[in-house]
């Protein structure tokens, strides 16, 4: 605020004159130095007061405004509201920590600061010329954040300094006027225009800004009332410029709770989608019920997209025709027209344009579409139509269309979601294709699976009964029946007999076979015991063994009890494996072992044959699988023997397996419970 007077030289006057103008002078100006301390420290101690509002509404407004943008790290939303705060030109400083994190900090260009301290508001504070003040910043009662801003008072201080000088300097300029014009001028020139000016002056101090100051005066006290005047219009405009700030910063806080409130629901619009999609994917993958996950996915495009109705339409390659498959949101009777519309590619609907383009295609407004091929679409309320086809490896297979009931086109987000959704009906369908293809096939192989099991078991029903007839001469003429046999006859009747009956073995090994795939196979549940079944075995086998002089060993417990079981059945499996363990052992020996483990019978065979590698373990339980050592092939056999042995084992519920090193031999063992009370079921 600058000062304006005029100079003019004093008038001699009489010593009485001087003495009452010096008087006077003193009086008035000691009066006048105290009015304007009383009325500058008011109004300096006023506007630091309104200055320590202002910092404790932009510290609330921090509190109000800056939890849910800290809290989503949304830094941008932070600095619009650390710009919005700086349009006060009285804030010099602000800064938003957490611990050691700098969220943001920023200085007025004009201040310049040296080194501040941790606790920054009390480093402030011990400045004159600085004011400060901090918070901490909640989001749900938990501590995010702590806030400090800081406000200068040069401006108020510079401004006192004026009113200061502006006042030293009128208390001279009433002085010398008093000392010229003490003996002219009477209390019409000086009485009551400062009364006049003081009236005014006291309602400025009190706060009425727009109060009259008379300025008709030329003279010191006009000039006066021109700084009173121009002090009481600064006053103004300051307060008109904190108005417009306060105006600035609410509508900058509007702005920024409507770029929040836009956020969130972006952020919210995000999650459900991601949230359905994850859903459809769930239903995809846990489920080949076509219908549930079509009907799921239809119905979160409806809802996402914000439109009232849904169809998938499944296409038909035959008939070149789109058939819809899952409706949504539509009544019944749109759905019964819908199925009567055949919708063909290339036709004008909104589906057989977006099948012949192989893109998502739309309808923004169907009452500006003339001749729609469907018009009860608009007489049911719909006016925007969306459809995306259904494409896998560029072969159309379905489409997905959406409807709205008010008219407008489709943003891209809408359309992208549903490609997306789009993607997984396609995944679906092409799962449910696959599905009912294996369905087919699974009972095309069942079927021929069965007639094969059948036609062996017949088949080896009708080779046995000859093949036993053949048997049964071949003993009689053997036995004499018809007279002597010469001795070269004889031993070809022998070989024809042995050949027989391993024609037989094999014969019931593949009528075996189809019983147990046939599921006709069933099991003979009676007593047995374990170590007449081994010692007949053993028996029976025993001239094997000696005719290759190996030793043949039998460590059977001789309390060992009675269990229940197919005895004929068991005895076959240790007859297969001692006759195994005998045929590829060429020295050393053969053994079997029985022992009682968890209330089960455990039976092994050891030898010291030319064992099995891993490959020929993992394989050999298998059927018509044998090792693939040449020694092997060379002694023959179908390979069905070790897997008839397993699916009988495990029709008592036990378990067979095999432990065996190429060159050390191998050990064949098998489990089975003590008591078998009923069969148990192969898939």
């Amino acid at each position: 605020m600058q000062s304006a007077f005029s100079s003019s030289t004093p008038p001699k006057v009489s010593s009485i004159s001087r003495r009452f103008s010096y008087a006077l002078i003193s009086i008035i100006a000691i009066l006048l130095i105290a009015f304007t301390a009383i009325v500058l420290l008011y109004d300096l101690n006023r506007i630091e007061s309104e200055m320590h509002e202002r910092l404790g509404s932009a510290i609330l407004f921090a509190e109000n405004s800056l939890p849910t943008p800290l809290w989503n790290l949304d830094y941008m939303v932070v600095n619009e509201f650390v710009e919005a705060l700086f349009l006060d030109q009285s804030i010099v400083y602000l800064k938003i920590w957490w611990k050691d994190q700098i969220i943001s900090e920023r200085v007025h260009p004009d201040y310049r600061h040296e080194q501040i301290d941790l606790d920054i508001s009390k480093s402030w504070q011990k400045k004159s010329d600085m004011i400060a003040k901090s918070s901490d910043i909640y989001f749900k009662d938990k501590k995010i954040a702590k806030i400090i801003i800081a406000m200068s008072l040069k401006k108020v201080k510079k401004q006192a300094l004026h009113q200061i000088y502006g006042a030293i300097t009128l208390i001279i300029l009433i002085m010398v006027a008093i000392w010229i014009t003490s003996i002219l001028v009477t209390r019409r020139y000086i009485s009551k225009p400062l009364e006049k000016l003081q009236a005014s002056a006291s309602l400025i101090a009190k706060g009425d800004l727009d109060t009259f100051v008379d300025k008709s005066s030329s003279d010191e006290i006009g000039i006066l009332s021109q700084h009173l005047d121009d002090m009481r219009q600064s006053i103004k405009q300051l307060f008109e410029e904190l108005n417009v700030s306060k105006e600035k910063i609410e509508e900058y806080s509007r702005t920024l709770e409507h770029k929040v409130t836009t956020r969130t629901e972006e952020l919210a619009r995000s999650v459900d989608e991601l949230t359905a999609l994850g859903e459809i994917i769930k239903t995809v993958s846990s489920t080949l019920d076509l219908e549930a996950v079509l009907t799921s996915i239809v119905r979160n495009a409806v809802k996402l997209s914000d439109t009232d109705a849904g169809t998938i339409y499944e296409f038909d390659e035959k008939e070149q025709i789109f058939l819809p498959r899952i409706n949504y949101g539509m009544s019944s009777e749109l759905i019964y027209a819908l199925r009567d519309y055949k919708l063909r590619v290339s036709d004008r609907t909104v589906i057989g344009q977006a099948a012949q383009n192989k893109a998502p295609g739309q309808i923004p407004d169907l009452a500006k579409v003339d001749d729609y091929p469907i018009p009860y679409l608009q007489e049911a309320g719909y006016r925007a139509l969306l459809a995306v086809p259904l494409l896998r490896e560029d072969r159309l297979i379905g489409g997905l269309i959406v409807r709205r009931k008010t008219a407008g086109k489709f943003p891209r987000r809408v359309v992208d979601l549903l490609q997306t959704f789009a993607a997984q009906s396609v995944v679906a369908i092409h799962n449910a294709q696959l599905f009912r293809e294996l369905e087919e096939k699974g009972q095309e192989l069942e079927v021929a699976n069965k007639h094969k099991s059948e036609f062996l078991a017949n088949m080896s029903h009708e080779l046995r009964t000859p093949l036993n007839a053949i048997l049964g001469y071949s003993e009689l003429i053997v036995d004499n029946i018809y007279g002597d046999v010469p001795e070269k006859i004889r031993e070809v009747l022998e070989r024809v007999e042995k050949n027989g009956r391993h024609l037989l073995s094999l014969i019931n090994d593949v009528l075996d076979l189809s019983k147990i795939e046939a599921g006709r196979l069933t099991l003979s549940l009676n007593d047995y015991s374990m170590q007449d079944i081994i010692q007949t075995v053993f028996a029976s086998v025993e001239a094997l063994a000696m005719e290759k002089n190996l030793d043949l060993k039998m460590m059977v417990p001789n309390d060992l009890i009675n269990g229940k079981g197919d005895g004929k059945r068991i005895a076959q499996v240790v007859l297969n494996l001692l006759g195994n363990a005998i045929k590829f052992t060429e020295q050393g020996e053969v053994r079997v072992d029985v022992d009682l483990s968890n209330e089960s019978f455990l039976v092994s065979v050891s030898d010291t044959g030319p064992g099995l590698s891993d490959t020929d373990q993992a394989k050999i339980f298998e059927e018509f699988q044998q090792a693939d050592g040449s020694n092997t092939r060379e002694k023959g056999g179908t390979g069905l023997g070790l897997s008839i042995s397993k699916k009988i084992i495990e029709m008592h519920g036990g378990k067979i397996g095999v432990a065996s090193t190429l060159g050390k031999g191998s050990r064949f063992w098998f489990t089975l419970p003590i008591k078998v009370d009923k069969q148990t079921e192969q898939l």
